[in-house]
């Protein structure tokens, strides 16, 4: 079923672009983890457990080494990634003059998912070539102190927001549905304070209730709860580019949700479905191939790396 909020949001991303790009980071747009699958942290929607699936660079000369390997193989950028410190960001302090050497002699594009980094560090990060930080924003203080357990408030997400935007040729909020023990909480709030940096981007992730994490046995929020918000976020960014992004259920109710997110209107999606691609067909959408992380700026990634799919 599709609500009159869901017509609007869809014709308004039809106006945007006719075009649905299918994601797929791997292999050209890999993932590192800075920290193996260590984190200071044990947050209930993670319990660093994805950390696992990352590629492990724990020391600059390893990181160096690992990129230019990709970049010889073909990757056209990496995510830096990693468990946080106790203050919320990935500890990226020993790694700068490694991701500068990765920038000057590889060229490929950088993104970083930093946490609630420092002002000084945000700076740094954009003075050694990082392209693009992945920020995972947050807007009530109770679902911060459910979820990540720390003492950081809504005021520190949009400090640490401002001051990538000030650092950065790109920062992209991702917002999680449903984060507060599957319950929408603090979502359209985060909306709001996205909004105050004018994103050219913005992700969608859903709450996945994961074995081996604090939530394992929550219900996420329905697929319709996702289509509505999604549908709220395309509205109210109507020139963004909208993504749906790797972090989402993938159980029996998968295919469903990511209609929803279709039929609210988002631009890209990683890793669809062949049922999703094909009902972007049936929609009037060109469906295209983009080989790289969901957040990518298009002008950044190049025309040659998109193709029918």
């Amino acid at each position: 079923m599709t609500t009159k909020i869901q017509h609007r949001a869809f014709s308004t991303k039809l106006k945007r672009c006719p075009t649905f790009f299918s994601c797929y980071p791997h292999p050209k747009f890999p993932t590192i983890s800075i920290t193996s699958d260590k984190c200071a942290l044990n947050c209930k929607h993670c319990g660093r457990r994805y950390l696992r699936h990352m590629i492990s660079c724990l020391t600059p000369d390893v990181l160096f080494t690992t990129c230019s390997k990709l970049a010889s193989n073909g990757a056209q950028g990496v995510l830096l990634s990693g468990g946080y410190n106790g203050e919320g960001y990935v500890p990226f302090e020993p790694f700068l003059d490694a991701i500068e050497r990765v920038k000057r002699e590889t060229g490929i594009f950088i993104s970083t998912h930093t946490g609630l980094v420092p002002g000084w560090l945000a700076h740094e990060l954009g003075r050694v070539g990082v392209d693009l930080a992945d920020f995972d924003l947050i807007g009530d203080d109770e679902t911060i102190k459910l979820v990540l357990g720390i003492d950081r408030t809504v005021e520190d997400y949009r400090r640490s927001l401002h001051v990538l935007k000030r650092s950065l040729p790109h920062v992209v909020p991702h917002i999680c549905i449903g984060l507060h023990a599957g319950e929408i909480k603090g979502e359209r709030a985060a909306l709001e304070f996205a909004a105050k940096i004018r994103p050219q981007a913005l992700v969608l992730l859903v709450l996945m209730p994961t074995p081996g994490t604090g939530f394992e046995h929550i219900t996420g929020p329905s697929p319709a709860e996702v289509g509505e918000l999604i549908a709220d976020a395309r509205l109210k960014f109507p020139g963004a580019m909208l993504a749906l992004g790797c972090m989402r259920p993938r159980d029996a109710g998968r295919v469903e949700l990511e209609l929803q997110a279709l039929r609210s209107g988002v631009d890209r999606m990683e890793v669809p479905s062949e049922q999703t691609i094909e009902a972007a067909r049936k929609l009037g959408l060109q469906v295209l191939r983009l080989d790289a992380c969901c957040s990518i700026p298009s002008e950044l990634t190049g025309v040659s790396t998109w193709s029918s799919t």
